[in-house]
């Protein structure tokens, strides 16, 4: 017997399958819980979550060879402190693999709006509260069950966190029930990822593979997270907002189900293993499965040929596993699933991303060695703020997806308490010095002049024209050396689109919404004024949308090459503000930074437009002039290309509820949002005469938060803390963390880049001092020692994601 057969019949012998089965059916039961999604947290634990898990405590005795899946520890944790009755059984259950877990996050997070840093703190939070409590278990499992697409670096995220394995629901092209006023067959969608699994693979397994190279083996669960619920019931569904079912254990009723679900499945796989996922939200564990299960076994699997089990996610992958050279290996981007959700709730989006970075800053500091005495005690009062930090990452809490109750009532309360108490804890800390950059001396003044309601400002890179009649929008933008005209005619527009989409999706998104544009800044006149600056100027303009008013800023160095713009306000009621640039740049690949990586997208796919997730940056190059345009910003917002150049951000929405045909409430998505504070967009242009992204160092320049205009020179940024205690050789690797270690001993410092770094990566020690340097995974288990020699750590990056523990000789 090979090894790979050998180990294949350990799992099977282990979960209770027959050698000389040949199709088997796993069901893995679970119940998705959100946090606080349409009720707060403490409203769901107490109206579902104490009694499903009550209930899978009292199944899990009954049935010895039961398994129950828990997909995060956010609830468990409040179980855990609600009843402290339960421990033995519950530490007991988790260590034995019964009570089992399909990740060590807080959440089941969202991955394409959250940093790098707040994915990772996820799992090693949840990681840690386990181990604080006596349960042992890592898991090799993250399952992202009903994220609403994920980052196309997810591969090397898990990687970086010692996960081998993950699974989806939602990725793009897919059809997911009473979201579409459409039928099922109108899916997947053409040049989908959903397409690419379901028809031209038919497979739901498979190696996903990032750009970075990094490998996860990948399950789709094609016909939903709950496929299975409703196996032993007769009605509609289990899920607590449309809860239809009687009870059906009959037989007939259960056999036909399960041949349902084979007849499904079966088309799209390459191995003997099936997987049926049970667990929508908030359902309760089915009564007796395992007898259920053993019924039909005993019944038809001699005429059917298939055996069915109960096992968790992370046995179905590991049997998957041994046939992973059948599997196709494909690089997937599983977006855009929606693209609403990326520029929903904004401030709160804004304010999830500031705890984090204030976290990190504190952590930072906290490091200088005047502060190194309190290091621990911080670590220990930031406990709680990373907690929130980590709950935030939620695909219900930071994409904006919550109602405006439990947005304005649990969520914005939980980031401003955090907040202010991170504040505090800095505030006692000894305070970096900081030293105050010099203006720069330009090598060339700035000219500006306006006349006969134009603005016109030369710098030494770019001749800009302002028109007052249009709107203070961009009539052209010149480049000064080569003289090619790289804006035109009411460029910087905004313009205002009547959006019947809602929290999740744009009214472009589904049949029967509205994407429709409603007016423009360049429609009516607007009075710009130019305030001069030591370096450079800044034109200010106010325009009224739809009855809003809107305030805009362009700010022009001397010298600088990018050009810094903002907008400030709140969209109309139902509508969608965008910024408008007309380039002509003609391409087909739009090239971005995502959480954990880089991404190269088509200009268009599943919707037209396309709002791509604009992570940080992106960099749209033309195919014949080779020129370019890399757009920067320092939120996460969202971007579409038409094929005659024009390029649109979302500045601003207040889409309300996803609604069809002007009355049609879809009942999917049920959450109805209004903003009720001003928000301000931040981007910067930066024009590119030829090469790529890399070549113009758009990544450098866009982890660079020194570059805005508006920051405030008297608050260090993470970056500032970061290059004093640390710095690396390699220009496009950040440090991203350094912290005391969460597990073991010493300094935990963090890499991060877009891609692979090609050569070896010097990490130089400044105002750290240590004698042993190891790498390890972000669950800060230690991987293998390196060579720290006079101060250096020299060592070579494998993905784009590196933890390194500092530590001296008697840690």
């Amino acid at each position: 017997m090979n090894t790979t057969t050998s180990r294949e019949h350990l799992i099977r012998q282990r979960i209770g399958i027959p050698d000389h089965v040949e199709k088997i059916l796993i069901f893995g039961e679970s119940s998705h819980w959100d946090p606080n999604w349409l009720y707060t947290a403490e409203e769901y634990f107490t109206r579902f979550v104490r009694n499903n898990l009550d209930q899978a405590l009292l199944a899990l005795q009954q049935e010895p060879r039961r398994i129950y899946s828990i997909e995060c520890m956010f609830f468990l944790r409040m179980y855990w402190e609600a009843c402290p009755e339960h421990h033995d059984t519950i530490r007991t259950l988790v260590n034995t693999g019964r009570l089992r877990l399909t990740s060590s996050g807080v959440t089941t997070a969202d991955t394409v709006i959250p940093s790098t840093e707040a994915i990772l703190r996820d799992l090693l939070l949840g990681q840690e509260w386990l181990r604080a409590n006596g349960m042992t278990p890592e898991p090799a499992l993250a399952y992202f069950t009903d994220s609403f697409g994920c980052t196309s670096a997810l591969p090397a995220i898990l990687n970086a966190a010692g996960f081998h394995y993950t699974a989806l629901t939602r990725i793009d092209g897919m059809y997911f029930m009473g979201c579409d006023l459409e039928p099922a067959k109108n899916f997947p969608r053409p040049k989908s990822s959903a397409e690419q699994l379901m028809t031209n693979e038919k497979s739901l397994d498979f190696v996903w593979r990032d750009p970075s190279g990094a490998e996860v083996l990948c399950h789709w669960n094609a016909f939903t997270y709950g496929q299975g619920d409703m196996l032993a019931y007769t009605g509609i569904s289990r899920v607590y907002l449309a809860k239809f079912a009687i009870t059906n254990r009959s037989d007939r009723h259960v056999a036909r189900r399960i041949d349902q679900f084979v007849a499904q499945l079966a088309p799209l796989t390459r191995t003997p293993y099936l997987f049926c996922p049970i667990g929508f939200d908030f359902v309760e564990p089915i009564p007796q499965l395992v007898e259920l299960l053993d019924r039909y076994n005993r019944n038809h699997s001699a005429r059917t040929g298939v055996w069915v089990v109960n096992a968790g996610l992370d046995d179905y992958l590991q049997l998957v596993d041994c046939y992973r050279d059948q599997l196709p290996v494909l690089e997937l981007d599983p977006n855009p699933y929606w693209t609403g959700f990326y520029t929903a709730r904004p401030t709160l989006k804004q304010r999830s991303r500031q705890l984090v970075d204030d976290l990190v800053r504190t952590e930072m500091l906290a490091q200088l060695p005047t502060n190194r005495e309190m290091a621990q005690s911080v670590a220990n009062n930031l406990a709680t703020p990373w907690w929130i930090a980590a709950t935030a990452n939620h695909h219900d809490f930071i994409t904006g997806t919550s109602p405006d109750a439990v947005v304005n009532c649990e969520q914005l309360p939980w980031l401003d308490q955090s907040i202010a108490t991170v504040a505090r804890i800095n505030a006692q800390l000894t305070p970096a010095p900081i030293t105050t950059p010099a203006p720069v001396t330009t090598s060339s003044s700035i000219v500006w002049q306006s006349f006969a309601g134009t603005v016109q400002v030369q710098t030494a890179h770019y001749q800009l024209t302002v028109s007052e009649s249009a709107g203070a929008t961009v009539t052209q933008l010149v480049a000064r050396h080569s003289g090619a005209v790289l804006l035109y005619e009411d460029s910087n527009d905004l313009v205002s689109y009547r959006d019947s989409g809602g929290l999740w999706r744009m009214g472009l998104e589904f049949v029967g919404g509205t994407w429709q544009e409603a007016t423009r800044a360049s429609a009516n006149p607007a009075t710009v004024t130019v305030q001069e600056h030591e370096t450079g100027v800044e034109l200010v303009s106010h325009v009224i949308i739809n009855g809003s008013p809107i305030e805009r800023r362009v700010w022009l160095s001397a010298d600088s090459p990018l050009i810094h713009c903002r907008v400030t306000g709140i969209a109309p009621v139902g509508h969608s503000v965008v910024v408008r640039l007309a380039t002509r740049l003609h391409t087909t690949t739009i090239t971005m930074d995502t959480a954990g990586g880089l991404v190269h997208r088509p200009s268009t796919r599943v919707y037209n437009p396309t709002f791509w997730p604009l992570y940080q940056f992106a960099h749209l190059q033309d195919a014949t002039s080779g020129h370019g345009l890399a757009i920067i910003q320092p939120l996460p917002g969202a971007l579409s290309y038409q094929p005659d150049g024009t390029i649109e951000l979302v500045a601003m929405r207040n889409a309300n509820r996803e609604t069809a045909f002007g009355f049609f409430k879809l009942p999917a998505n049920p959450a109805t949002g209004y903003e009720q504070e001003a928000y301000t967009y931040e981007y910067a242009l930066l024009f590119t005469e030829q090469g790529d992204w890399q070549t113009n160092q758009v990544d450098v320049i866009a982890n660079d938060t020194t570059q805005s205009p508006w920051r405030d020179i008297n608050h260090p940024t993470r970056h500032t803390y970061a290059h004093q205690l640390v710095r690396t050789d390699a220009p496009h690797v950040v440090v991203t963390t350094i912290k005391t270690a969460s597990r073991g001993t010493g300094v935990i410092v963090r890499l991060g880049a877009v891609t692979v770094p090609r050569a070896p990566v010097r990490l130089i020690l400044q105002q750290l001092t240590a004698t042993r340097a190891f790498l390890c995974d972000a669950r800060e288990r230690d991987l293998h020692a390196l060579t720290l020699q006079d101060g250096v750590v020299q060592f070579t990056m494998t993905s784009t994601i590196a933890t390194i523990r500092l530590t001296a000789v008697n840690e």
